[in-house]
């Protein structure tokens, strides 16, 4: 018989419907079944002695912002990380008895249904609360909330109830927890935003100074003015206090506080001659106001101060930012761009703005004497910021061996801790 005409042969169409009706219901990044394949698992533990059902809800719900910060590779790899870690703690801490499922496909939300003889409330709190504690202690937890970034953790519990479809006792409680794992993030959220702009509107900014140094002879090029938030507040960290203000209305005028401020405090510490470098979004080259921050009174000449742009804002139109561009240098400003080669500082972005100087941020320096890789890829990016006639200025120099790696491939400039911490803050 001829293999076409083989009855057992699977039909390609039905092999096809079935790996989409899969994919509907399991997530193909995490693993986890969705909630409704969860229905039957949970009937079991009802049926289980009649016993009262917890559940938990673990909700990453940020991921638009994630996405924004990190790229949704990145993002993708947390909400992973991020069922791994739920499912270790069912194993460690629930004694593998709990049941684990996913919202929808790559959600972010994470529900645990677990059950136990006369469940409380308030046990049911404990259960959440040692939940928080497991994943804030986790890698993942710290650098979720160093970028400023929650997970945010909800609950409720349900008994079977004849009188009511399962199905719906089950979806109401999924829904409970997450409602209050979301109105625990707003109500954070309002917290943040109410201090932020308690910040910006008290001027409670603080700089500090990084010098740039000539890599031969480690003499002083400039200094970058790095901004931080008040001590002691969830905004001393210069990562979520950025982050956080980019997701909200407050990036433009944080960017120009923070431009301000390191103008006002920055003849304290830049020597006549120095660079003053000032991180500058996109958005705040069309501030009318800008120009007007470096007047007779700051001390400062626009022909000493280097606008290096950041990634918070994006550049929509490209042709009319770099006529912006002209305007600032025929005024004397020089531009550089930062993290050369990612985001939209990349190469061919960088030709159309024609920067004065390309700065390579730790992920190019880190560990640049042991990869061949990463040398000759610096090579490459020297040879062609030659050729635009930009200067090279490598970051994060934290080692020796990076230093003479940094000297013998020919990079001119760099910063680093191990050539010199920032200042304290002014």
């Amino acid at each position: 018989m001829p293999d076409d005409d083989r009855p057992d042969k699977p039909d390609p169409r039905l092999r096809a419907e079935l790996l989409r009706y899969r994919n509907l219901l399991y997530d193909r990044l995490t693993g986890l079944p969705t909630l409704p394949v969860a229905l039957s698992e949970i009937r079991k533990l009802i049926d289980a002695n009649h016993r009262t059902v917890g559940v938990i809800c673990v909700d990453l719900s940020q991921t638009a912002g994630l996405e924004n910060s990190f790229g949704w590779q990145s993002t993708d790899d947390l909400i992973m990380s991020l069922a791994q870690l739920m499912e270790v703690f069912n194993e460690q801490v629930m004694g593998g008895k709990g049941l684990l499922f996913e919202e929808a496909i790559r959600t972010g939300s994470f529900f645990l249904f677990f059950a136990r003889e006369d469940l409380t409330t308030e046990e049911l709190a404990e259960v959440a609360q040692l939940v928080r504690e497991f994943l804030s202690s986790s890698a993942v937890g710290r650098e979720l909330t160093a970028n400023g970034f929650d997970v945010n953790i909800g609950y409720s519990l349900f008994v079977d109830d004849p009188l009511i479809r399962f199905e719906r006792l089950v979806y109401s409680a999924a829904r409970d927890a997450r409602d209050m794992a979301v109105d625990a993030e707003k109500r954070e959220e309002m917290l943040q935003y109410r201090e932020l702009a308690q910040i910006i509107a008290g001027e409670r900014i603080r700089t500090r100074f990084q010098p740039i140094m000539y890599l031969g002879d480690l003499t002083v090029l400039g200094h970058e003015a790095l901004s931080l938030g008040p001590p002691n507040t969830i905004f001393e960290n210069a990562e979520r206090l950025f982050n956080f203000a980019a997701r909200s209305e407050f990036g433009h005028a944080l960017d120009r506080l923070c431009r301000r401020h390191a103008v006002m405090v920055a003849p304290g510490h830049v020597k006549d001659g120095e660079l003053l470098f000032l991180n500058t979004a996109a958005i705040s080259f069309s501030d009318p106001s800008f120009s007007a921050d470096f007047g007779v009174e700051s001390n400062l000449r626009k022909q000493d101060v280097v606008l290096e742009l950041t990634e918070r804002t994006a550049i929509h139109d490209l042709t009319a930012f770099c006529r912006t561009l002209v305007i600032f240098k025929e005024e004397g400003f020089k531009i550089a761009v930062d993290d050369a080669g990612a985001g939209y500082s990349s190469l061919s972005t960088i030709a159309e703005l024609q920067p004065d100087f390309l700065k390579f941020d730790r992920s190019m320096v880190s560990g640049i004497h042991e990869s061949k890789i990463k040398q000759e890829l610096l090579k490459t990016l020297l040879e062609m910021a030659g050729r635009t006639g930009s200067r090279v200025i490598a970051e994060g120099i934290e080692q020796p061996e990076e230093l003479e790696m940094m000297r013998e491939i020919g990079v001119e400039l760099g910063q680093g801790y191990y050539l010199e911490r920032p200042s304290r803050a002014y």
